[in-house]
């Protein structure tokens, strides 16, 4: 069985699981510019664990993003029945190494992930959300033409996003 869920012109994404726990904890601690936005500032293994164990739980795909032969990133999400609705799918995670950030990968991992969404007809959004703090992942959801849907909301975490929400073409 393949690994690879995706590829994109400069990138693949391979399926990971608790086995690449490691590999993943190597990716976050490139990311903890971002999450120092949150609750938890620092990349642990219980914070991968958990990411994995709750993206499981939710029937979610969880990838890391592969760029020159070296991880860079995770994406997971939901690909239907987000909130029990088949029509939703649900992009929990979207995180890149600061030192990628800003040439484009985001983007084109994004659209990646909608295509392949979009591949089932019954689904008709893709939901995701945006700490309220983070002005450059908000401005880069509006330029994929994702729009807010929620006012600033509480998660039990700590932290306070937006709900967005973008329509996928069928």
């Amino acid at each position: 069985m393949t690994r690879v869920i995706a590829k994109g012109s400069t990138f693949v994404i391979e399926r990971v699981g608790p086995a690449d726990a490691d590999r993943l904890l190597t990716v976050y601690r490139q990311c903890e510019d971002f999450l120092a936005l949150g609750p938890v500032p620092r990349a642990s293994m219980e914070m991968v664990e958990a990411d994995l164990r709750i993206s499981r739980e939710r029937g979610g795909v969880f990838g890391v993003i592969i760029a020159a032969g070296e991880p860079v990133g995770v994406v997971d999400y939901v690909p239907s029945g987000h909130d029990g609705d088949p029509a939703r799918a649900a992009l929990d995670l979207l995180m890149l190494a600061a030192s990628h950030r800003g040439r484009g990968l985001g983007a084109e991992v994004l659209a990646l992930v909608e295509r392949t969404i979009a591949h089932d007809p019954a689904v008709t959004s893709l939901t995701s959300w945006v700490q309220v703090n983070n002005e450059r992942a908000i401005a880069f959801w509006r330029r994929q033409g994702y729009e807010a849907v929620s006012g600033p909301r509480a998660n039990p975490d700590g932290t306070t996003v937006y709900e967005l929400r973008k329509r996928l073409p069928q």
